[in-house]
């Protein structure tokens, strides 16, 4: 520092615009500027250091939970690509259970459709007999009514008159009694 004041003090020297032209500035404008650094290190420096450290915790703290938040994304991954691919055996499991399922249910509606189908036989059968009896229960009245017929025509034939007449009067009293 010498130098520069023996320098800056030399008389007939021109001071070329480097240094003021006063050295008293220079001298106050270093010890203040040397005094607001020295102040700021001391003061401001473990405040700096603070918030610098607290920024570095902050910043290992997001950077862990990225870490933790991606592990857990990436086990979720593995759960949702195993469980993609249990879903084609589930599926095959789903088709099989639905496949039996359904020939059960085809199985009792067979059988139920061949039940149904030999009660409706059987009361087809009945029915015809049924039928067959009263047709077979008419058919002999209307025989026996025309044998009947056929019985008088032929007693009519061989009866007299009076014969006849003692006949239709007794039926008629017969008749008129049961009324």
């Amino acid at each position: 520092m010498n130098a520069l004041l023996i320098f800056a003090a030399g008389e007939g020297v021109v001071n070329k615009g480097i240094l003021p032209h006063d050295l008293k500035e220079v001298f106050w404008g270093a010890l203040a500027f040397g005094v607001i650094a020295f102040l700021l290190v001391w003061k401001a420096g473990p405040a700096i250091a603070a918030a610098w450290n607290g920024r570095l915790e902050r910043i290992e703290g997001e950077l862990d939970d990225a870490a933790t938040k991606r592990a857990d994304a990436e086990a979720e991954l593995a759960e949702v690509r195993g469980r993609i691919a249990n879903a084609d055996s589930e599926r095959q499991r789903i088709l099989a259970e639905s496949r039996s399922t359904a020939e059960a249910l085809k199985a009792q509606m067979v059988a139920k459709a061949e039940k149904d189908a030999a009660d409706i036989k059987t009361r087809s059968v009945a029915d015809i007999e049924s039928s067959k009896s009263q047709v077979t229960a008419d058919l002999r009245a209307d025989v026996a009514e025309l044998a009947l017929g056929a019985a008088e025509a032929v007693v009519a034939a061989n009866l007299d008159a009076q014969t006849q007449n003692d006949l239709i009067e007794g039926y008629i009293a017969k008749v008129g009694a049961s009324s």
